[in-house]
């Protein structure tokens, strides 16, 4: 018996590089709680499943069960139905937990809208789904927005933007030919 047999779609290294529209698979949902105030969470892991970023990764997105007022429960409920929805499940289907979900989501497919996300904080940004949608027919559709440098501002609406030139710089003061004289005696201390 072999130790394994070789197959170039179970290899390391498969990432999504552009945030846009993917089909997926839920290759993991796991019940877990926030730090902070210990609500119910539900953590997914999905991957792509057709396209150029085919076996590629998209993990560790959060949806949080938050019943602290009525407010928070509608926008939690409609969360959740927005995602089971998605994976096909019918109206009028009751849902008793959290685990339900996360068992009953397990291998199915959707589509999801990804964008980047803010930087943590070590600088790093993630591609964060932002909705969720029925497999689409029409395939993955990457955007060309690609991961933004750490410490580079995300461009707004996950739209790509010009890079300034070498010696043009983000600063607005740096092109200024204006001084300005403080005087110790202004100062307060």
């Amino acid at each position: 018996m072999p130790l394994f047999i070789t197959d170039s779609n179970n290899v390391f290294g498969t990432s999504v590089q552009e945030a846009g529209l993917y089909n997926v698979k839920v290759i993991k949902a796991q019940v877990t709680t926030t730090k902070g105030r210990g609500l119910p969470m539900l953590t997914l892991d999905v991957e792509v499943i057709d396209g150029k970023y085919k076996g590629g990764q998209i993990r560790f997105q959060n949806l949080v069960w938050d019943d602290e007022d009525q407010e928070h429960l509608e926008t939690s409920v409609k969360r959740f139905n927005t995602l089971v929805m998605a994976v096909g499940v019918q109206d009028g289907v009751a849902i008793d937990s959290l685990n339900q979900i996360a068992q009953g989501i397990q291998n199915k497919q959707l589509s999801v809208d990804v964008a980047w996300g803010d930087p943590n904080n070590k600088g790093q940004v993630y591609l964060e789904i932002r909705g969720y949608h029925p497999v689409n027919p029409d395939g993955s559709q990457p955007n060309g927005v690609k991961r933004p440098n750490a410490g580079q501002a995300i461009p707004v609406n996950n739209q790509p933007q010009s890079n300034p030139s070498p010696n043009q710089s983000n600063d607005p003061f740096t092109n200024s030919n204006e001084t300005i004289d403080v005087k110790d005696s202004d100062l307060p201390f």
